[in-house]
């Protein structure tokens, strides 16, 4: 088996392009056909518009040839082939990128890198599926973010340096999995994007420069999770500052159509109880505990309702 093998193992060596025609090219804003090449696929395209990877999954099962092309100006270059290849990135230099997603039930994922003449400059196999990938718009730095899976490349964020052709990181975000990602200029920042929650910046080593803006971001909207974490980081005792941003965010995650069913409703209950608590309140919190207990009775709130119950018949 040539370097070509040894490195992606089944992907195949891409191919010059032939003298066909491609003037029959059909591009979509996020589809292209080229009957010429019995082609069909989704597309992206670079930055300034002068590069396209278009792919074609082979499926689960592998019951047809995953295929991927690269076009220079609208023409193909060369097509290439790898078992499952998904979203493709290019950028403004011509370097693409492709997850290559495996099979479902192996939990694994490559993400592969290439230059723009088709050579391969990395493939990073890892156990866990992929869920999406970024690029940056010069080409020299890529991250791919993986499923959750039982494995040590579970639930991960990797960056990759393409100039060296190296991974230069790893690491969980704690704002979850972003929509997309966008470089700064010098690589060293990383903004995670949200469609319902804004951008937030890592740096490259996955320190989490806007934590305070997410939290913020998070109260703001209700997120029981965020509620949470800062509940968890006083060890349930929060000052007084902060009890009177959370007790707002509670109410609202109260009334939140995502937040409607029992466990959510006992769960924001549960916390409005943690914080009159903490403020002293023990009438007010009493009655959020034992309404939380009423819907959901696994909530962990029993052994503190029989604690306060008994302080008020001392």
């Amino acid at each position: 088996m040539g370097l070509w093998g040894r490195l992606f193992g089944k992907h195949k060596q891409t191919s010059v392009a032939s003298d066909i025609a491609d003037n029959d090219i059909g591009f979509g804003d996020e589809f292209i056909q080229i009957p010429s090449r019995d082609f069909f696929g989704e597309s992206s395209r670079s930055p300034n518009g002068r590069f396209t990877i278009a792919w074609t999954d082979g499926g689960p099962n592998q019951s047809r040839r995953g295929r991927y092309i690269f076009l220079d100006r609208g023409k193909v270059v060369f097509e290439g082939s790898m078992p499952r290849p998904n979203d493709g990135k290019v950028a403004d230099n011509g370097v693409f990128i492709l997850n290559d997603w495996g099979a479902v039930e192996a939990l694994s994922g490559t993400l592969a890198a290439f230059r723009p003449d088709g050579k391969p400059i990395i493939a990073r196999k890892l156990k866990a599926n992929l869920f999406n990938n970024g690029l940056s718009a010069d080409g020299r730095w890529a991250i791919c973010q993986t499923a959750n899976a039982p494995s040590e490349d579970g639930g991960r964020l990797f960056v990759f340096d393409l100039a060296a052709g190296i991974q230069i990181s790893s690491w969980q975000a704690a704002s979850g999995w972003a929509d997309q990602y966008v470089f700064s200029a010098d690589g060293q920042i990383i903004f995670l994007e949200y469609r319902d929650r804004g951008s937030f910046a890592y740096g490259i080593d996955g320190t989490f420069l806007d934590r305070t803006k997410w939290l913020a971001a998070g109260l703001q909207r209700g997120d029981l999770a965020i509620i949470e974490e800062l509940l968890c980081e006083t060890k349930n005792l929060p000052s007084r500052e902060l009890t009177d941003l959370l007790l707002p965010a509670i109410n609202l995650a109260l009334a939140a159509k995502q937040n409607a069913d029992a466990k959510s409703q006992a769960r924001a209950h549960r916390l409005s109880g943690t914080c009159l608590e903490a403020m002293g309140n023990i009438s007010k919190a009493l009655t959020a505990y034992e309404r939380a207990l009423s819907l959901d009775e696994k909530v962990g709130v029993k052994r503190k309702v029989d604690q306060l119950r008994k302080s008020f018949r001392k």
